[in-house]
């Protein structure tokens, strides 16, 4: 039985969508996945199949090489051959979910002012009406 995996990495290569002898879509590529830390950091490259909608969806999505996605799905441990004809084993994701990963922190309104410019807790702006109360600094009303 696979056990599901989550897995995020980088993609390693574009994507092409082909079809099956049965004419169902599919796609297979591999993830670039750190594993680990410091020295003894490493990576791995699980390899992903896609089929059917799930496969024009990454297609649909722009997924190219380089992006940063997550992958979920049942992982299984495959042996296969070499093309010099030697045994070998790769781990493979048979995705279910997939999505792109966000990348550093989204800027908060206040961060593009200079500090003097920004505006002062107590001052109504725009965004926020004048009856809100910070329960913080202000007391509450009965």
């Amino acid at each position: 039985m696979a056990q599901s995996s989550l897995t995020i990495g980088r993609v390693t290569a574009d994507l092409e969508l082909k079809t099956s002898q049965n004419m169902n879509p599919y796609v297979r590529f591999s993830l670039a996945e750190d594993v680990g830390f410091g020295e003894s950091r490493t990576t791995q490259f699980p390899q992903v199949w896609a089929r059917g909608e799930n496969a024009k969806h990454l297609i649909k999505g722009n997924v190219k090489k380089g992006s940063l996605i997550w992958v979920s799905g049942p992982i299984t441990l495959e042996e296969f051959t070499k093309r010099d004809g030697s045994p070998d084993k790769r781990l493979k994701i048979t995705l279910e979910n997939w999505g792109y990963t966000p990348i550093g922190k989204p800027k908060s309104i206040d961060s593009d002012l200079p500090r003097d410019e920004a505006p002062e807790p107590d001052d109504p702006s725009p965004s926020a009406p004048a009856e809100e109360i910070d329960g913080e600094r202000q007391e509450l009303p009965e």
